[in-house]
């Protein structure tokens, strides 16, 4: 009797475990997609943290295009985006301060920097109008994305100075966007 009891008891803990094992498994589909967007919603540092490797490329970037021997029009495009990056990396920082968000160095961030600076070089390989096209295609190209990442992180939070902020940069971006966009297609 004790053998048949022990098979008995044995049985139905397999059958709670199982189904404990399974229950996972029969969340409704809408719950499972929020617990997943919620794995994959960004953490303020990461947003902080993109923002401030785009400003700091992006000023670089015209940094290095005003050293160039370039038009009138993409010089004037570089200034503005100098300007408006390192206003915008100051607001970012500050933004950042005020909601006790602090952004340290991740290896993420490195990856990201020398990237960047691989991107850098490379487009200092070009001279004359070769430099001008590359830059502007760089310009598109990094601003689309940044759009991209702007708008997942405008979703994302429900802090209205991040969100104030957020609105801000991506016009900026889009500015940016639309006048490299105007100038390659000139």
């Amino acid at each position: 009797m004790s053998r048949k009891c022990s098979l008995v008891i044995a049985a139905f803990v397999l059958i709670a475990v199982s189904a404990a094992c399974t229950q996972s498994d029969l969340r409704p589909a809408s719950q499972a997609t929020v617990q997943n967007a919620a794995r994959s919603t960004p953490s303020p540092v990461e947003v902080f943290a993109q923002l401030i490797d785009l400003d700091q490329h992006a000023i670089a970037r015209a940094e290095q295009a005003q050293s160039k021997n370039i038009d009138e029009p993409l010089r004037t495009l570089a200034e503005n985006m100098q300007m408006h990056h390192r206003r915008n990396l100051t607001q970012t920082r500050a933004v950042a301060d005020s909601a006790g968000v602090h952004v340290a160095e991740t290896p993420a961030m490195r990856t990201r920097r020398a990237e960047n600076a691989r991107k850098l070089e490379d487009l200092a390989a070009h001279d004359g109008e070769s430099y001008s096209q590359a830059y502007l295609a760089a310009v598109v190209e990094t601003h689309e994305e940044a759009l991209a990442l702007v708008d997942t992180y405008l979703q994302s939070t429900d802090d209205e100075a991040i969100r104030s902020h957020l609105e801000r940069t991506r016009g900026n971006f889009a500015e940016h966007l639309e006048a490299a966009r105007a100038l390659l297609d000139g």
